[in-house]
């Protein structure tokens, strides 16, 4: 199956998202660029559902037969939060691929100071 042509808005992100990661290994980082595309594609597509939701809202009128006639979750809504909880997914995914941060103590000459005073 072809993939599709992302647009220059999701390449743009898949370029600062990867920049985020250039410190992971070049191992995980060839298994987490195909995760980094679908976040940057499903963060294009919920801003295109969310415009919906604004125009539309989240409730939709429906009619089932002449005289049956209700309100339901709209489908833009559904759509809209199938994709956030996929999102998230991948973005805790991501997350868990980061390297640990090392907080290296840098010396501020504090102990040294310290040890003069004791003598």
């Amino acid at each position: 199956m072809a993939r599709k042509k992302l647009s220059a808005a999701v390449k743009r992100r898949i370029k600062e998202i990867q920049e985020a990661f250039s410190s992971v290994d070049a191992d995980k980082m060839h298994v987490i660029n195909r995760v980094i595309e679908h976040v940057a594609y499903m963060e294009e597509k919920l801003d295109e559902i969310k415009l919906i939701l604004e125009r539309d809202g989240f409730v939709e009128e429906y009619q089932n037969g002449e005289n049956q006639w209700g309100t339901k979750e709209s489908t833009a809504s559904k759509a809209y939060n199938t994709v956030l909880k996929n999102y998230n997914t991948y973005i805790r995914t991501l997350l868990s691929a980061m390297p640990e941060s090392v907080d290296i103590d840098t010396d501020d000459g504090f102990d040294e100071f310290l040890g003069t005073l004791k003598r």
